[in-house]
């Protein structure tokens, strides 16, 4: 640390801090208090330098920047109005439940685990706000933490930070409250777990623009502290460290999913990952929501566009109101998890598939037939359908083959082009060579060290600008266009030119 630190400062400047990303990992963390705004080019060119620079020093393996993105949304106002919808809803207040037929799920499953008792949710999210219809039994507030802030209070106060792009103050208590809600069952929300305990970790202000390296320390404080699911109603850019810290969690047993995105052309980080599971979104009557992120990174789809969630009016008071959004699709996804986990037991499902093996036989089960209602107009961009309680709990669990069979939870060997692919739902081999092209690479050497210097730049490009996003993605043609490059280090640029 001791070198890595004077490395920095040397570099960078004496203005930088450094310390380890998490408890006992091995990546390192550099900050520093910018001179401009965040989510804006000069922001992201800045930050690429800086991680170029570092890189250049040859000191660590891997060097990437924590850029926060918007992305190319197809229509900003929705993506605001994600935060602010009305509270009149034509759809029953039940109506998820029964889709899902959450009572007959309920029905097999024996008393002492009925409703996900003994199961512990980890929420990286905005924090937790006391609501009628979440209340505290469902939460577990002696784990909670406040990475933002480093303490241990994960709490929202609502307040709108003018100094975050697209704040979502209230989100974590929305997500929250579809999974452990204790609500009075004639006119408030019942969780579909509402015998598991929620840790509430506040990561975030901005659930569409968020730091990935907070993001990351939410999911080791979720994993030190024995949650079995984590669920991430959020999603950025990414980078190597978070991708890293849920292959850790994984690793030992706990199932990791993410949402895939809203009103975006790509699927959003962590979901694009290959170890992290991605849930797309339908509506009331198994619709495919239109908002939805889709794409060869989604594995399934839960119920997200209009959902009932305890909400806030703008004056602070509490009510139940519809929320749309893939945030409310991986919650349900995390309930429906948690579920199947108090039903077989965590620890017996470790003995039998290993800890790494706990995902993949989940994602097995996901898989067999009958475990989803796939509609006759139904489109696998958005997974293999839309999961079914009862035939969840009711399927037979994996055979080691089965779990041989599943070979997502891999971290890939190339990775700029695996996290391309992934979010942009394109060929990897297309990819590897549209990028070849544009990078005026001579040789596949020199091609390697270029993917391997610039990885999160080019992954940048492709979530923040349809231009390039084409060019690396398209089949036909030549790769080429007028890209926006600002957000990039000059050397990148100078290349891409």
């Amino acid at each position: 640390m001791t070198d890595a630190r004077n490395a920095v400062r040397q570099v960078l400047g004496v203005s930088w801090h450094v310390e380890s990303l998490v408890r006992a990992g091995r990546q390192v963390l550099m900050r520093t208090v910018g001179t401009h705004a965040v989510g804006t080019d000069a922001h992201a060119r800045a930050s690429h330098e800086d991680a170029l620079a570092m890189s250049d020093t040859h000191l660590f393996t891997k060097v990437e920047a924590d850029v926060p993105i918007r992305g190319y949304a197809e229509n900003l106002d929705a993506v605001a109005d994600l935060s602010r919808l009305s509270k009149g809803s034509g759809t029953p207040l039940y109506w998820v439940h029964e889709t899902l037929r959450w009572q007959q799920a309920l029905d097999l499953m024996p008393e002492a685990v009925r409703g996900g008792f003994g199961i512990s949710i980890g929420q990286p999210d905005t924090g937790y706000t006391i609501h009628p219809n979440l209340g505290t039994a469902g939460l577990d507030l002696e784990h909670d933490w406040d990475v933002i802030s480093n303490d241990d209070d994960a709490f929202d106060d609502l307040q709108q930070n003018l100094l975050w792009p697209l704040p979502f103050p209230g989100h974590g208590t929305s997500t929250a409250s579809v999974v452990v809600g204790h609500g009075d069952p004639t006119v408030g929300i019942v969780g579909l777990t509402p015998a598991a305990r929620l840790v509430p970790f506040r990561a975030t202000e901005s659930v569409v623009q968020v730091f990935d390296s907070d993001v990351a320390r939410a999911v080791a404080r979720a994993r030190d502290v024995g949650c079995h699911v984590v669920t991430m109603s959020l999603g950025g850019k990414g980078f190597f460290g978070l991708e890293e810290e849920i292959q850790r969690a994984v690793d030992q047993g706990m199932i990791v999913m993410a949402a895939a995105g809203n009103y975006v052309r790509f699927v959003t980080a962590p979901a694009s990952y290959a170890n992290c599971l991605a849930v797309a979104a339908t509506g009331p009557d198994d619709t495919m929501w239109s908002g939805s992120s889709r794409g060869r990174a989604v594995d399934v789809s839960m119920p997200g566009a209009e959902v009932p969630a305890a909400r806030w009016t703008d004056d602070r008071l509490p009510f139940v109101g519809p929320s749309n959004g893939t945030s409310f699709s991986v919650a349900h996804l995390a309930a429906a998890a948690a579920l199947w986990l108090a039903l077989h037991g965590p620890a017996t499902l470790i003995t039998a598939y290993g800890g790494s093996g706990v995902q993949a036989a989940f994602l097995a089960v996901l898989r067999w037939p009958g475990v989803c209602a796939v509609p006759a107009d139904w489109d696998t961009d958005w997974g293999v359908g839309r999961v079914d309680l009862p035939s969840l709990l009711a399927a037979p669990l994996p055979s080691s083959d089965d779990i041989r069979a599943i070979a997502a939870f891999q971290l890939p060997t190339d990775a700029a082009v695996g996290r391309i692919s992934a979010a942009l739902s394109a060929d990897p081999v297309v990819v590897r060579k549209r990028l070849a092209a544009l990078l005026r690479a001579e040789d596949t050497q020199v091609f390697a060290e270029l993917l391997d210097r610039h990885e999160g730049e080019l992954v940048y490009l492709a979530y923040a600008d349809p231009s390039f996003a084409d060019a690396v993605a398209a089949i036909d043609g030549m790769p080429s266009g007028a890209f926006r490059l600002d957000g990039v280090s000059r050397l990148l640029a100078a290349r891409l030119s």
